[in-house]
């Protein structure tokens, strides 16, 4: 599945997640863009989980999209901060950062 942004048919800001009233104008009426690819900004180790199943590590990063806001995605692959990823979302409704080749 693809990750979807929304922007602001009346001033044209774009956010994630999906907003009933837009921040800067207080506008109703969103379009939904397609946000392919981003720049891990920075990224982080999570080591412990609460009621995770395996005992093995997650790597979350903060990613600019290509349509402007920052997501939080779980990292596939090795990355690091400034590099290009694609994103996606899973079968769990998780963002997926994936390495560009």
């Amino acid at each position: 599945m693809t990750l979807k942004v929304f922007q602001c048919e009346q001033c044209g800001s774009t956010v994630f997640p999906a907003r009933y009233l837009c921040f800067e104008c207080g506008g109703a009426e969103w379009r939904e863009q397609v946000a392919e690819r981003g720049i891990v900004d920075e990224l982080t180790t999570v080591r412990r989980r609460v009621g995770a199943q395996d005992g093995a590590d997650v790597v979350i990063a903060s990613v600019t999209t290509d349509a402007g806001p920052i997501v939080i995605a779980r990292l596939e692959g090795v990355v690091r901060a400034g590099d290009a990823v694609g994103l996606a979302i899973d079968e769990q409704n998780r963002v997926l950062a994936l390495p560009i080749a």
